[in-house]
């Protein structure tokens, strides 16, 4: 098994941390594996980037800024971003593992879902948008196979902010680009830019399918399909499944609206038209009054009728008897609407006042997750589900999400720290270590920082992971030297030609094993072994240098020397 390249990495463990144990699935864009984290423990899900999208640098970088985005949101309905890192030819990202299925083998197990279950799903998803949408993160890419479900069948959306690294990556081919065409929105098929609305319309096509078990759209080819979604009106849901309600037909036929003014605006809004969508496909009286009165108007249609046949008196105890039956069930709706609660403004308030008041309501409070706010203090709601001032039954959930504060932290001076000094103020400010790396350095001691990445006093999103360079010390004096010759050529890089003598105490007897090795984005590589004594010259190696690459010397198997080159 390999990522497509010679490579294997099953088996391999990435950065001395993240055991990959075995393939769970693959896309357009990456190939997913079960593995473990060797440091906390747990079981992980490692995301390793396709070989055409991980040799573009532009692609790296944009998708690195978009997992350390995602990252910083929290909800019991994404599947969390833990890590992003690199490990020689292999770029990946670390999630939460969510066992389980996706929506898309349930679907392909199922083919449609009860109507309620279909609702959950769909409301899930929608509070996961919410969250992330207020956090500034568009998912771009929702569709069946990026919904997961736990064995309790609860929601875990995933892979927020690869389809917008992907689209900076200038691929041709759109389906690489945002994912599956069934569920684009019209304005991300026409390469518009793409908002939250872009998502609702995606999840839209995906609660389309949940009922009818085909997607709104199909067509000879990708570019009929992108056609079809960008000019043709979807069918509506209960022409294929006779008995949806209507409002739930409302509700997806809005999602799935071309102009965006007449689409919902907000994932937010979106839940309230959800939560109140009937559950059930019965037919039966949910219209009433109006269905009670269409059935009493027509049977008092045949009054006069039965009048002159029976005579008044009669006719007159059956419309008291019509009223009293009447009277009853308007009395009883009404017993019925005096037990709802008004549900309260939590909005801005502590988290411990707020589960208060739900419960002198008699309303259950929880919170589903967290995220950054640079309105609302740390540690208050931010945001709720159902909304303030709609009536609810007792003993609704109330869900909400709380603030963690604003969202960017200032990265602090860490430089002459040990590392795990060095860690201890980046968690303190909000931010995780990130990758150490070691580089010779004449003014800082060995074994203390040297400098960052993100550079000291940079703003970045919290949570972000900051490297550490650690110094080695000053360089060893060793006969190390260079010719350095640019290349005509653009794009090919340096070329330099390396001489030296063989380092050690020249008075020692005896000839060691020498080899220098290179160590670059590639990974490392000899490029010279053989036996010399100590002092004695070699013969001159030559490299070209297309990213920054390290020359290490050993003698006898140990490194004794280090030399850095630039493109």
């Amino acid at each position: 098994m390999t990522q497509g390249t010679s490579v294997p990495i099953v088996g391999q463990v990435l950065n001395d941390r993240y055991e990959v144990i075995e393939k769970i699935g693959e896309g357009g864009m990456a190939i997913a594996y079960r593995g473990r984290d060797r440091v906390l423990g747990r079981v992980v899900a490692i995301k390793v980037m396709r070989p055409e999208l991980a040799s573009d640098a532009a692609f790296l970088s944009r998708f690195r800024r978009e997992a350390r985005a995602a990252a910083g949101v929290t909800h019991e309905h994404i599947a969390g971003v833990y890590d992003t890192g690199s490990d020689g030819p292999f770029h990946y990202i670390v999630m939460e593992y969510v066992e389980g299925e996706s929506l898309k083998d349930r679907l392909r197990r199922e083919g449609t879902l009860p109507l309620a279950e279909a609702l959950r799903i769909a409301a899930e998803t929608a509070e996961a948008l919410e969250a992330a949408h207020a956090a500034g993160v568009i998912h771009r890419d929702i569709k069946p196979h990026n919904i997961l479900l736990g064995r309790e069948g609860q929601v875990k959306v995933s892979d927020f902010g690869i389809a917008r690294a992907a689209s900076a990556a200038g691929q041709s081919d759109t389906t690489a680009i945002v994912g599956s065409v069934q569920y684009i929105s019209p304005e991300q098929a026409r390469g518009d830019a793409v908002g939250p609305q872009g998502d609702l319309y995606s999840l839209g096509a995906t609660l389309f399918e949940i009922l009818t078990g085909r997607t709104p759209f199909d067509g000879a080819d990708k570019l009929a399909i992108l056609h079809r979604h960008i000019y043709d009106r979807p069918p509506r849901v209960s022409e294929l499944r006779p008995g949806i309600p209507a409002e739930v037909d409302s509700v997806v036929a809005h999602c799935l609206e071309k102009d965006l003014s007449r689409r919902f605006a907000s994932a937010r809004e979106l839940l309230s038209y959800l939560g109140a969508c009937p559950s059930t496909e019965e037919a039966g009286d949910a219209a009433w009054p109006w269905a009670r009165g269409r059935q009493l108007a027509f049977a008092l249609s045949g009054t006069g009728r039965w009048i002159r046949r029976r005579g008044l008196w009669l006719a007159l105890g059956v419309v008291l008897v019509a009223g009293v039956v009447v009277g009853l069930t308007l009395w009883s709706g009404a017993r019925g609407r005096a037990t709802m609660v008004r549900v309260p403004d939590l909005e801005g308030m502590r988290s411990a006042r707020a589960r208060d008041l739900a419960a002198e309501l008699g309303l259950e409070y929880r919170e589903v997750g967290s995220r950054p706010s640079e309105n609302v203090t740390a540690g208050c709601v931010l945001s709720q589900v159902p909304t303030a001032n709609v009536e609810a039954q007792p003993e609704t959930v109330i869900k909400v999400v709380l603030s963690v504060g604003p969202s960017h932290v200032v990265v602090p001076e860490v430089t002459r720290m040990s590392v795990t000094q060095a860690h201890r103020n980046l968690e303190a400010a909000g931010l995780t270590g990130g990758t150490v790396r070691e580089a010779y350095d004449e003014s800082v001691p060995k074994d203390y920082v040297t400098s960052t990445l993100p550079a000291a006093g940079a703003r970045v999103v919290r949570d972000t992971a900051v490297d550490l360079v650690v110094s080695l010390g000053p360089e060893l004096s060793t006969p190390l030297g260079s010719v350095l010759s640019t290349r005509t050529e653009p794009g090919e890089g340096r070329e330099y030609t390396l001489n030296f003598a063989a380092p050690g105490d020249e008075e020692a007897e005896g000839e060691r094993e020498v080899v220098i090795e290179i160590v670059d984005e590639r990974g490392s590589r000899r490029i010279y072994e053989g036996r010399h004594r100590p002092g004695e010259r070699i013969p001159p190696q030559k490299i070209t240098v297309v990213s920054a690459t390290t020359a290490r010397i050993l003698v006898d198997g140990k490194v004794q020397a280090r030399r850095q080159y630039l493109p």
